[in-house]
């Protein structure tokens, strides 16, 4: 049975594919330089809006890797852009920011920050090709980073992964049914952790 908890409404799981598209990041600071650095690997195009920046934020603008745009946020920032990332320590700003995407139909990650939230970036587990992320609806973030280290634990190897791979290849090529693969696959990696 699913439990409601009025505080933190329920939340729909979802992956973003930010490959060449544009988010932009308010605030230059160590929190939004992980973002920064988060959104690069996924591929995302990154348009910093601060008036001062950590050297790492600023090493990535020098670089050309970000745009950064050495000035305080405007909600005209959110008109061309796909997902927002608001890390500020400024409650005004962050009220500014999420009620600028809200007007433009624009998801807000806020960190730290859950009431001027309509998006949740959740503590990942990344093992290519599986991605697992975890979120308490940013109501408790310790316990989203202690389950994903408890996972990352749990996930079976790079080596591992590969063979997966390599056992559905020939799965295919012999035309092993569906429903009899997830079976054979549980078997074989309860056979090689032992």
């Amino acid at each position: 049975m699913r439990v409601v908890d009025q505080d933190h409404p329920a939340l729909y799981p979802l992956f973003l594919r930010v490959r060449d598209k544009l988010v932009l990041v308010v605030g230059a600071g160590a929190v939004a330089e992980h973002k920064v650095r988060a959104l690069l690997e996924a591929g995302a195009l990154v348009r910093v809006v601060a008036p001062t920046a950590v050297d790492s934020v600023a090493a990535l603008a020098q670089a050309g890797r970000i745009q950064w745009e050495v000035r305080p946020f405007a909600e005209t920032d959110v008109s061309s852009v796909w997902l927002v990332i608001a890390a500020t320590s400024d409650p005004d700003v962050q009220q500014r920011v999420a009620d600028a995407a809200s007007a433009n139909r624009v998801f807000v990650v806020a960190v730290d920050d859950s009431s001027h939230a309509s998006a949740f970036a959740g503590a990942i587990v990344s093992r290519p090709p599986i991605m697992v992320a975890i979120s308490s609806s940013g109501a408790a973030p310790a316990m989203s980073r202690l389950i994903r280290e408890l996972i990352e634990d749990l996930l079976p190897s790079d080596e591992w992964i590969a063979h997966a791979r390599r056992l559905r290849a020939d799965w295919r090529r012999a035309r092993v049914p569906m429903g009899e693969r997830f079976d054979r696959l549980l078997k074989e990696f309860t056979r090689r952790r032992e």
